[in-house]
């Protein structure tokens, strides 16, 4: 599949991904094609965005429901065979 290029003259809030995008690997690079300096704003690495941790069970129309004990500590002889004792 060939790179979709779209330039705007007035960049909109949102930019639509095409349907044969969606859903893949994808890389998207947003770089200003006039001469203005970027506003401070862009270049300030205290802009920088730290996504927050998503929180479990999200999808919940989706798979198998948490059970309550879900976080409960695991029993001793499941944790022994993780850490290599069994």
């Amino acid at each position: 599949m060939n790179p979709t290029r779209m330039i705007y003259e007035d960049t909109p809030p949102s930019i639509p991904v095409p349907e044969a995008l969606r859903h893949r690997r994808t890389e998207v690079i947003v770089w200003p094609l006039d001469d203005s300096a970027a506003p401070e704003s862009l270049t300030s690495p205290s802009t920088v965005m730290i996504p927050t941790p998503r929180p479990v069970g999200l999808a919940n129309d989706r798979g198998v429901p948490l059970p309550d004990d879900f976080f409960a500590p695991l029993p001793e002889e499941i944790l022994a065979a993780f850490i290599g004792e069994r």
